[in-house]
Formats: C-alpha cells, structure tokens, sequence
C-alpha cells in the first residue's frame, strides 16, 4: 500500500501500461510524453516499488489490483 501511494498518478498510468505488455515507444505515444520522459518514469517506478525488471513490476501491479487480467 505504500509503495503505491508513493507513485505518482503518471507513474502509475505507465506501470498499468507496462503490465499490459506495452514497450517504451508505445507508452510514450499514448501519454503523449517522450520516450526518455517514459525511460525515466520506468527507472523510478523500479525504485520505489522495489523491483529491478518489467516483469516484476507487472507482477506487482496484478498482485496489487492495479491491473486486472482476465
């Protein structure tokens, strides 16, 4: 719970977007932000959530109710 209320809304918009399998460019042109903006989110969601890869963090993100799979 902490660790998600440390997110930023931002953040939390491209973690749900990197759980759903979307790669740096894609994120980027759907927030309509540049892809070193996404690279450097990323980097910071890694931090604050404690993992070091993608698929962590989209682990995460379905353990946590942020995204659901279906």
């Amino acid at each position: 719970k902490e660790k998600i209320d440390s997110l930023t809304k931002r953040e939390l918009e491209v973690l749900i977007q990197v759980a759903n399998g979307m790669f740096n460019k894609e994120i980027a042109i759907s927030l309509n932000i540049s892809e070193r903006t996404v690279k450097n989110h990323i980097s910071s969601i890694f931090k604050k959530i404690e993992v070091s890869d993608r698929t962590q963090a989209a682990v995460f993100a379905i353990r946590n109710n942020i995204v659901k799979i279906f």
